[in-house]
C-alpha cells in the first residue's frame, strides 16, 4: 500500500454499519474536526498539531504532508484563518527551534528590517488582513476583561 492509498484512508475512515455497508467518517471524529476548524487555535497542542485537511497529529505540518493535499502553507493558512506568521508546527518544537536560533545568534546575523527598507510598510501603517485566529484571540481577551470587570464589582 502506498502512502498516498494510505492518506486517502485517513482522509475518509470507513466504518461497517449494522446493515453491512460502508459509511463515512465517524461521526466523532467528524465533531472534532468541526470544532476545530471553528477555532484552528485548538488544533495546535504542546507535541502535536492537527492537520484540518485529514485529521492526522504531526509534530509539524511539512510541506510534503500538505503537497498531499495538493495545497501549500501559505494556502493552508488562508484557508483555515491561521496568521501568515504561525508556525505549522506544535508548541515543543516552536520552543525548540526559538532556543537553537536564540543559541546560534540568529538575530544578530539579520541585517535588515523590512519596515525600515521599505517607506511603503510604513505608509500603510499596519493595515493588514486580519485571520480567523486573531479574530478568536482578541474576542477571548475581551471576553476575559470583561468577566474580571464584571468579578470586580
Amino acid at each position: 500500500m502506498t502512502a498516498a492509498s494510505d492518506e486517502v484512508a485517513l482522509v475518509a475512515p470507513v466504518q461497517a454499519e449494522p446493515s453491512g455497508r460502508l459509511s463515512g467518517p465517524a461521526p466523532s471524529l467528524r465533531a472534532e474536526m468541526a470544532a476545530l476548524r471553528a477555532d484552528p487555535r485548538q488544533a495546535v497542542q504542546e507535541d502535536w498539531i492537527r492537520c484540518l485537511i485529514c485529521g492526522r497529529s504531526f509534530r509539524q505540518l511539512t510541506n510534503t504532508h500538505l503537497r498531499s493535499h495538493q495545497t501549500t502553507p501559505a494556502e493552508y493558512k488562508r484557508g483555515f484563518g491561521y496568521n501568515r506568521g504561525r508556525p505549522l508546527m506544535c508548541r515543543a518544537l516552536q520552543r525548540l527551534y526559538a532556543h537553537r536560533a536564540v543559541s546560534a545568534g540568529l538575530a544578530d546575523r539579520i541585517r535588515q528590517r523590512p519596515i525600515l527598507v521599505e517607506p511603503e510598510l510604513r505608509r500603510r501603517g499596519g493595515s493588514r488582513p486580519i485571520a480567523l485566529e486573531e479574530l478568536l484571540t482578541r474576542r477571548d481577551v475581551r471576553r476575559r476583561a470583561r468577566a474580571l470587570v464584571s468579578a470586580d464589582r
